[in-house]
C-alpha cells in the first residue's frame, strides 16, 4: 500500500511519485501563485521608487499616479 505524502490517501502511482494527482496540482498552483506575487511586488516597488502612488479609482480599479 502506498500513500500520498501530503494528504495520506492511498495512491496507485509509479515508484518515485509520492503524491496523488490532486496534491501535485495544488503544489504547482502554489508555485505559480508565489512567482506571480513576487513579480507583482517587484513591479510595485519599481513604481514606488519612481515616486508614484498606487490609488483606487472610482470604479474600483487601481492605478498609479
Amino acid at each position: 500500500m502506498k500513500v500520498c505524502e501530503s494528504c495520506g490517501d492511498e495512491i496507485g502511482t509509479k515508484d518515485g511519485d509520492n503524491r496523488c494527482a490532486e496534491c501535485e496540482n495544488k503544489a504547482i498552483t502554489k508555485a505559480k501563485r508565489a512567482a506571480r506575487n513576487k513579480a507583482r511586488r517587484e513591479r510595485d516597488q519599481v513604481m514606488r521608487d519612481c515616486g508614484l502612488v498606487k490609488v483606487r479609482g472610482a470604479m474600483g480599479g487601481t492605478y498609479w499616479e
